[in-house]
């Protein structure tokens, strides 16, 4: 435990060191009146994500005459997601992309938007977030994180696949060592269809699909294919079993500190990224299944969908009072 201690405390001090060498705040002489906030994630520079903050950066950066400037840090430079999160609860990084996983850790509510099927569709998925159900939510995990939403991405439906076995029911995975997110849900789900789940980072992901550390994975396409998890597996399964949506997040005392005019268009321009994100996702995810295909680098799976529905049943009994029952009901009653 005490090793463990040592050296977390020794990765804080490398992020806090890297931090300070980029942050405006750190700079003697710089004028007080310009704020420059780092914006961590852990995806890929070619993925969807960091496509739109870079182009959020840039727009807030021209409409803010420079009082604002966006630093994106991409594919785990600033550490892990669990690392991110807690950076940004300290303020120690100003913003973020977040997932449900990790952020459910702080209001375990959150871990809902996490749950197999919980969404009917995208646009259902987007209603319950920007609305008065997301809202409440946001602003509980605000009260107990100090990481305040600012909107929501479509980080894509996740699907199955594997190297040695075609799953096209959930016995078909029944064994199978099954990489996961350190994440709650991406654990229940994956033992619910009798799975063996395998938390590892995101980074440490290939190789071990390469080298047959782990049977498997779960991710939506973007990210199978920006991670290149393609070269390394031979079977893809569209089980859909979480359509999820990741949040963008900034610190809440650093957002208490912008003006009123910096606030709105910090969230003005926050949704206009969210959106074209969000759409270039949907339309990312259409090309590479025909790309797939095409190319028979994997084969498709269209696999029973009411069998992996009726399995992941055993992940949402276990689950909803953790979420709550009522807050479980309301999203589903969002139409």
């Amino acid at each position: 435990m005490k090793g463990r201690l040592i050296f977390k405390v020794a990765c804080l001090v490398v992020v806090l060191a890297v931090v300070a060498a980029v942050s405006g705040f750190a700079v003697p002489g710089q004028a007080a009146d310009k704020r420059v906030l780092r914006l961590a994630h852990v995806y890929a520079p070619d993925h969807p994500f960091n496509d739109g903050m870079k182009e959020m950066a840039e727009r807030i950066k021209e409409r803010t005459n420079g009082t604002i400037e966006i630093q994106v840090f991409p594919a785990g430079q600033l550490g892990s997601e669990e690392d991110i999160a807690e950076s940004v609860s300290q303020g120690i990084i100003q913003m973020a992309i977040v997932g449900p996983g990790e952020l459910g850790k702080r209001y375990t509510p959150v871990l809902v938007f996490d749950g197999p099927y919980t969404f009917r569709s995208v646009d259902h998925a987007l209603k319950v977030a920007r609305g008065e159900v997301g809202r409440e939510l946001w602003d509980a995990l605000e009260e107990k994180s100090d990481i305040r939403v600012l909107d929501v991405m479509y980080y894509g439906t996740r699907y199955v696949t594997t190297s040695k076995v075609p799953v096209r029911t959930p016995e078909d995975l029944k064994g199978l060592k099954m990489r996961v997110p350190n994440q709650p849900m991406s654990i229940a789900i994956m033992q619910a269809f009798g799975a063996k789940p395998t938390p590892m980072a995101l980074s440490e992901v290939y190789l071990a699909l390469q080298q047959g550390v782990v049977d498997g994975q779960e991710n939506p396409l973007p990210t199978i294919m920006t991670q290149k998890f393609n070269e390394v597996q031979k079977y893809l399964s569209l089980t859909g079993h979480v359509i999820q949506m990741t949040p963008i997040v900034i610190n809440s005392e650093v957002y208490a500190g912008l003006s009123d005019e910096e606030k709105r268009i910090l969230e003005e321009e926050a949704r206009r990224a969210t959106d074209a994100t969000n759409q270039k996702v949907l339309e990312t995810e259409k090309q590479i299944i025909e790309e797939i295909k095409a190319s028979g680098q994997m084969e498709v799976i269209e696999p029973d969908i009411e069998a992996f529905r009726r399995a992941a049943q055993q992940a949402i009994d276990e689950n909803i009072e953790k979420w709550g029952r009522e807050l479980y009901q309301k999203i589903q009653s969002v139409k």
